[in-house]
């Protein structure tokens, strides 16, 4: 019942129609999320081949992270974990700028300790999902009559003002 539930007051989350960002928009983070999740266990994998302590150490990070952007973003993929309910609602409930701190840190995290391919290729969709959550969370631009409005405001501006080229 308790899956059930979430996975439609998810639905209606999504489908929002006084949502201020396109249903794509959201779906391209979690996509983001999802596929970078898994790119960084696969090549966290990989990348438990290295010699050095560091990469090593950066790879068990990037497993760890992988695992987490899945639970946070598809939790039904993970259905095995027995708190998975639980990282479910902390997850919805926490803002887009939440989100875009946390992704972003789990990208760089391993990238910063290990700057090799393999790091880079793992994390770095990890951390595109932060980008994304973080434009998200600067919100929509307002529309052209809001901006000119708002600009209309100062004194030393007007757009009806021809102003000459200065000479070179």
């Amino acid at each position: 019942m308790g899956v059930a539930s979430s996975a439609q007051t998810q639905m209606m989350t999504e489908h929002d129609p006084n949502a201020g960002f396109p249903w794509w928009l959201r779906y391209l983070a979690k996509a983001f999320a999802i596929v970078g999740g898994i790119l960084a266990m696969f090549f966290g994998m990989l990348a438990l081949l290295s010699i050095t302590p560091t990469c090593i150490i950066a790879a068990i990070l990037q497993l760890c992270f992988g695992l987490l952007s899945i639970a946070l973003e598809a939790p039904f993929c993970c259905s095995f974990i027995d708190f998975i309910e639980k990282i479910t609602i902390f997850s919805e409930s926490r803002s887009y700028f939440h989100k875009a701190i946390l992704f972003c840190g789990m990208g760089i995290t391993p990238i910063i300790m290990c700057p090799e391919l393999d790091t880079i290729l793992g994390a770095g969709l990890i951390f595109a999902c932060g980008t994304v959550y973080g434009f998200m969370a600067l919100g929509k631009k307002a529309d052209r009559n809001t901006m000119m409005g708002a600009a209309g405001d100062n004194k030393d501006w007007s757009p009806q003002v021809n102003s000459s080229i200065p000479p070179v």
